[in-house]
């Protein structure tokens, strides 16, 4: 009984009725509250797949739980072109046309996402590079037109895909199409195709009859009201130390419960105590467990491995961290590739030129088809752009020694060093030998040491030669002093 999808349906009415008095609460409790109905109640909707109760809940507990994040996704959504009453009418018109000319009955509809569940694909999407967080119109499903094919007749859904595809020919996305009626997840069964509008943003188009559509969209509560089976709605209810509730689908493991507990945690494990005992990420996890994730002492790498016992929802996450990790190390390794190209001009760090001469930066980035700094350095690390063409392009945007006139300044001081006047009396030195500073960037750690950055004009190479031995030499103890 206690997996009885019945008393989940209960326990998210019950959730449901408490978060419409969240307005009567104190700041705390509302986002105590909102944030356990995003976190649990909302992942518990997701395994029943009550997919427009899943929208209406987070919805009504994200003005709570993250109130300024909420008033900037509303106003972006709000505004999309994607929404205009005149490109919806235009769409289903021309999809209704398609349908009759392909001979197979049915209707059109709509579905507009919610802001909570538009704004988590677009944090998916640029943790991969593959948007900004200011730019939904790669959010395909902020509107998603459905065809719904009356009957049960799967192959008409598949006549009615070709039927699609070459309507939007070139604007086809090709690496976004899902057939979910050969592989239903979690319940939801339908052909899925992007395609990229002009002025307009990714549009999905979903195909499917309107017997799936009734399970895409109400889940277990329409299976129970039309007789079908439910033996895949079985909730597992799982517990926290301090007492918070997750849910998981039946058949989850230790990693699955980690990923509920927070998305965030899957690069910070260290060990994981299910009931107080330690325990393997492939263990499986049962109902009424306390999980506990540990994330002091050396950590966990993530690996591909983890991706064979873990549910599709972790997979989802977890490729994500993955990316991540993959393109940070990338980065990394780009950084350091094209450090000796930036010596030789004067510079220590790309941001400084993004800080000061952001024109040259930007016709840099253009040239190498480069979205941002660290894609540039990921594709650099990856292979995907050459040190050559690095090289090339920074000549062709003016950034070089020539171009900018910069020498660059870095140095590091232990903790006996960092006292008042320090910054001031190496500066005086700087302007002693005829340096004019451009650029000051200062860091200090909780140890008291520090670093130091200055973009510096106006000395040649003698004069740096001297600066440098007047640091090397002055009353100040400096760990490390290097001049570019």
């Amino acid at each position: 009984r206690f997996r009885d999808p019945g008393v989940f349906l209960i326990k998210l009415a019950d959730k449901s009725h408490n978060i419409r008095t969240l307005e009567y609460m104190s700041p705390e409790k509302q986002y105590q509250k909102a944030t356990e109905a995003i976190r649990a109640y909302g992942r518990l909707a997701g395994i029943l797949n009550v997919y427009r109760w899943r929208r209406w809940l987070e919805d009504m507990a994200f003005p709570y739980a993250e109130p300024d994040v909420f008033h900037f996704v509303q106003e972006k959504i709000d505004s999309d072109p994607r929404l205009t009453v005149d490109f919806i009418n235009g769409m289903l018109s021309q999809l209704k046309v398609l349908m009759e000319a392909e001979g197979v009955d049915g209707k059109i509809r709509i579905i507009v996402n919610g802001y909570w569940q538009a704004w988590q694909k677009l944090r998916r999407m640029a943790r991969v590079r593959r948007t900004s967080l200011d730019d939904f119109s790669a959010v395909n499903d902020v509107i998603s037109f459905r065809m719904l094919v009356k009957g049960s007749r799967v192959q008409d859904c598949y006549r009615l895909l070709s039927r699609v595809n070459r309507f939007f020919n070139r604007n086809l996305d090709h690496n976004r199409f899902d057939d979910y009626i050969a592989s239903p997840q979690h319940g939801y069964s339908a052909l899925q195709v992007t395609a990229w509008l002009p002025d307009r943003g990714a549009v999905e188009v979903a195909i499917a009859t309107e017997d799936m559509e009734g399970e895409n969209l109400w889940g277990v509560v329409y299976a129970l009201q039309h007789g079908k089976e439910i033996t895949q709605y079985k909730p597992i209810q799982i517990f926290t130390p301090t007492g918070g509730t997750r849910f998981l689908p039946d058949g989850s493991t230790v990693l699955d419960a980690v990923a509920s507990i927070q998305d965030y945690l899957l690069d910070k494990i260290s060990r994981v105590e299910v009931n107080g005992k330690t325990c393997n990420l492939n263990d499986p996890i049962n109902p009424g467990d306390v999980v506990e994730v540990v994330t002091t002492g050396d950590r966990l790498l993530p690996s591909t491995e983890w991706l064979q016992y873990c549910n599709l929802s972790t997979a989802r996450q977890l490729r994500s961290v993955l990316v991540t990790a993959a393109l940070r190390q990338t980065a990394e390794e780009g950084r350091a590739m094209m450090r000796p190209l930036l010596t030789a001009r004067g510079i220590i760090d790309l941001e400084d030129v993004q800080v000061q001469e952001r024109d040259k930066l930007e016709n840099l980035l253009s040239n190498l088809s480069a979205a941002s700094l660290d894609d540039l350095f990921s594709a650099l690390g990856g292979g995907a752009v050459r040190l050559s063409d690095v090289d090339e392009a920074m000549d062709e945007a003016g950034i070089s020694r020539e171009g900018l006139g910069w020498t660059t300044i870095n140095i590091v001081g232990p903790t006996n060093t960092n006292k008042p006047g320090v910054l001031a009396y190496l500066a005086g030195l700087v302007s002693k030998y005829g340096g004019n500073i451009l650029r000051t960037v200062n860091n200090t750690f909780s140890d008291s040491s520090f670093t130091l950055r200055w973009v510096i004009q106006g000395i040649t190479d003698t004069q740096k030669e001297r600066l440098l031995h007047a640091f090397l030499n002055c009353e100040i103890e400096l760990s490390k002093v290097e001049i570019v």
